[in-house]
């Protein structure tokens, strides 16, 4: 799947709109510096993937986003909107890499793409890190506020399954858990498609 010119450019300023409402001038800031790439973005590697393909990140944000506030709408785990939104629209924004260059890059290899459906590797010309400390990373280069909810639920983004998450399996906050099973109904939603 690939997104239209103008699905990007709509999906762009939804979520430039949102995070400008719910982070302010720091994420001026942030979507300045780091634009062009988050629109190009995509939010996983693997053609059986949600997202693996130009603008997947900032679609997937968007949906999870819309996921987690129907989920807290019909059970009511959180009352901050915006906490919601900044974790729903930047939980991923690791995915874009750092500063200076991209963490996904086209795979190369026609047999990792027909075989493996693999479209996109790591790009090792970046630092080693996981998708959920860059993205913490960078929220606080760009002067970005979290409350520790907010920290820990992003943490938890990327699943209880990593050795990192498990203690905290049990005791997630209220905004871990709309972020997690919101990603687990888009993530079904796709397999579904």
């Amino acid at each position: 799947m690939s997104l239209s010119a103008d699905k990007l450019e709509k999906n762009w300023e939804t979520f430039e709109k949102l995070v400008m409402k719910s982070c302010g001038d720091a994420g001026r800031s942030m979507l300045d510096a780091l634009g062009e790439r988050m629109i190009m973005c995509p939010s996983s590697m693997r053609s059986d993937q949600v997202g693996a393909h130009p603008g997947g990140m900032i679609q997937n944000s968007l949906d999870v986003t819309m996921q987690m506030r129907k989920l807290n709408e019909s059970i009511d785990l959180c009352d901050d909107v915006m906490s919601i939104l900044r974790v729903g629209l930047l939980h991923d924004l690791g995915k874009v890499g750092d500063e200076s260059d991209s963490l996904f890059v086209e795979q190369d290899s026609e047999w990792h793409r027909e075989k493996l459906g693999q479209m996109y590797k790591y790009n090792e010309n970046l630092r080693k890190m996981s998708v959920s400390h860059r993205t913490l990373y960078l929220l606080q280069r760009y002067g970005i506020p979290l409350s520790q909810e907010e920290w820990i639920a992003i943490q938890l983004a990327q699943g209880s399954h990593f050795e990192e998450n498990r203690f905290y399996v049990g005791s997630e906050s209220s905004l871990g858990i709309l972020i997690q099973q919101s990603k687990t109904i888009i993530n079904h939603i796709f397999k579904k498609s």
